[in-house]
């Protein structure tokens, strides 16, 4: 294959990537939402029939299809990255999205790889929210240093980094970060270990890490699995000039499709959180 091949699959994939991030809206109401449930099955149940109405009625009246096709399409991109992060705050995960670093991303990526979780295709471990919470204190700051220098798996020792710099940036003032933290555990909780971080968290030398491309392989498998779930939105809608109903009851199973399919990759990714045990267990 061509470098320019491969350079226009990369381009798709972070087009896409870039266009749910976007269409997904604020992690800190999917974490609100979520935590209200009282199991991950409850929200991917309760987001998924959601989304099941949704894709039915968009097939319903066929004249308004130039409307609610686009319409269908940006929501079901919104509801893969919102349950996604819902599924985080129910594993326990503080979840990360900022400019740098994105639970989201790596989501898609195993997502792409038909929900086969791979260390080696993702930019880091999804991370929990007890790791996060023992790095802004005392303890964890002590052993920070040593774990920056472990001779750990790439994708371990990448986590180890983005742990220290979100601690960083929480007692720097990050408004999002922030958020999410109060989602979880409360106004008062979140103030409180703040104010611990405040006194312990040390500006360290992590690495700058820059996003990586996906690859090849990963890139070619998100843009056609995308095109194709979105692309089955055609057959649908000559179903409903023939048999309405029909086409609604396919539109709908699609989207549910889609929606447990990516819910897998996320429970797959979050499951595998980075969490104080694990931290624990490699300090000297």
């Amino acid at each position: 294959m061509t470098k320019q091949a491969m350079g226009l699959e990369d381009t798709i994939a972070e087009a896409i990537i870039m266009g749910l991030d976007e269409l997904a809206g604020n992690p800190r109401r999917a974490v609100e939402s979520a935590m209200d449930c009282a199991s991950a099955a409850q929200w991917i149940k309760q987001e998924t029939t959601k989304l099941a109405l949704i894709g039915g009625a968009e097939m319903v009246v066929p004249g308004l299809h130039a409307f609610t096709i686009p319409t269908g399409v940006s929501y079901l991109l919104h509801k893969m990255g919102y349950i996604s992060w819902g599924i985080g705050a129910q594993k326990g995960a503080f979840v990360i999205e900022t400019e740098a670093y994105s639970d989201l991303r790596n989501i898609l990526a195993l997502w792409a790889n038909e929900g086969h979780f791979d260390a080696g295709i993702i930019e880091h471990l999804a991370v929990s929210l007890d790791a996060l919470t023992w790095v802004l204190s005392e303890a964890g700051q002590a052993a920070m240093p040593a774990l920056l220098e472990s001779p750990a798996a790439a994708t371990t020792v990448r986590t180890y980094h983005i742990l220290q710099r979100l601690a960083e940036n929480l007692v720097a003032g990050d408004e999002r970060g922030h958020a999410v933290l109060a989602a979880m555990r409360g106004e008062a909780e979140a103030a409180r270990l703040l104010a611990i971080g405040k006194e312990t968290v040390q500006h360290l030398n992590c690495e700058v890490m820059l996003t990586r491309p996906l690859g090849r392989k990963v890139s070619r498998r998100l843009a056609y699995k995308l095109a194709s779930r979105i692309g089955t939105r055609i057959p649908a809608r000559m179903i409903v000039g023939f048999l309405p109903v029909a086409g609604a009851v396919a539109n709908a199973f699609m989207n549910v499709q889609t929606m447990q399919s990516m819910a897998e990759a996320a429970e797959k990714y979050y499951d595998r959180r980075l969490r104080r045990e694990h931290l624990l267990a490699v300090i000297p």
